[in-house]
């Protein structure tokens, strides 16, 4: 019980600390959606980048161009570590694996009881430089720049080890990304994930565009987050059979989303540990710069992995060096699940 206490009392302390940190973000995001800032500044703006840089796309393969269509018909493609034959993968994902045991040792701490879902450190990223290498390679880069059209942003990995408690919260609640007006996220399962054992969930078009229309009108939250009892009884009668699609598969499954314009989450876990990790992608001119660069690793260190990669990508780490203006001052957001 003693424990129990300390635990719950570090985690409030820690929530509360990030929080007063992302104050000057948070007040950022609440201008940038202003409609009238929006509409007449940010957006205008960011359809002049697309048209600039269209002469400069590195154009994909053939199959390549089927994960980028599918994303554009249904916001998601599917595929595995296999077909993607990425040369590094085999490296990558015993890596992975390695890091989901120390994940599973350090849930038994009890510093961590109580929390829902464990994160990768940067202590463990350097350890293991292959998992933060694999979503740098040219081939996803490639897939990615024809999707959004633009200069990629590599924002680092987000490893999930997430616990069988059902609680719907954080991630685990639907959710639009924030970064920018559309983005990537590559999620490759660590572990066999069924139904029970917390896959990612996506809406399907029709409903994404419903929720996209009654989430902004029912709040003033531009990016509100809603229980999934919550968006069910929100859905018309004709929606509410079929309307998302859960994502289960066999480890080594990759799952491309866009989760910037689509509703999403991790549905949670009841029956059995899942693990996972996500890669993020944006423009290098994103939306909301400061809730982008949260990976763990410091500036010092993304120089680092930038310098193990082909010179042409390096700039893909470095990006947030050459941002500008306010995008450059206003301190990242630090709320994390």
């Amino acid at each position: 019980m003693h424990q129990k206490i300390i635990s719950k009392t570090y985690q409030t302390f820690e929530k509360l600390w990030q929080r007063a940190l992302s104050a000057p973000s948070d007040i950022a995001l609440f201008i940038s959606n202003i409609d009238v800032v929006e509409q007449k500044v940010l957006y205008p703006r960011y359809q002049r980048f697309i048209r600039e840089y269209q002469p400069l796309l590195n154009r994909s393969t053939t199959e390549e161009q089927k994960i980028v269509e599918e994303l554009e018909k249904y916001g998601v493609a599917i595929t595995t570590l296999e077909d993607l034959a990425i040369p590094s993968s085999d490296r990558f994902f015993q890596a992975a694996k390695d890091i989901s045991q120390e994940l599973k040792s350090d849930a038994q701490n009890p510093l961590y009881m109580g929390r829902h879902t464990l994160n990768i450190n940067a202590e463990q990223i350097m350890r293991y430089p292959e998992l933060f290498l694999w979503g740098a390679d040219a081939k996803l880069l490639r897939i990615i720049e024809n999707y959004l059209k633009l200069p990629v942003a590599y924002d680092g990995l987000s490893y999930y080890y997430s616990l069988p408690d059902g609680r719907e919260t954080g991630p685990r609640k639907w959710h639009q990304d924030k970064e920018d007006w559309q983005m990537i996220k590559i999620g490759v399962y660590i572990n066999d994930v069924n139904e029970d054992g917390g896959p990612f969930e996506c809406v399907t078009p029709d409903v994404n565009e419903f929720l996209c229309k009654t989430l902004k009108t029912k709040s003033v939250r531009r990016f509100k987050t809603a229980f999934h009892q919550e968006i069910q009884e929100m859905l018309p009668e004709h929606m509410q059979e079929n309307w998302h699609k859960s994502f289960t598969g066999k480890a080594g499954t990759v799952i491309f989303v866009d989760t910037a314009r689509y509703y999403h989450r991790g549905k949670p876990p009841t029956k059995f540990e899942r693990s996972a990790i996500f890669f993020g992608y944006c423009s290098r001119k994103p939306r909301h710069p400061f809730f982008c660069g949260r990976s763990p690793l410091s500036d010092e260190e993304l120089r680092y992995m930038a310098s193990l990669l082909p010179e042409d990508i390096q700039d893909c780490v470095t990006w947030r060096d050459r941002l500008t203006g306010l995008a450059k001052w206003i301190p990242k957001n630090r709320l994390r699940v």
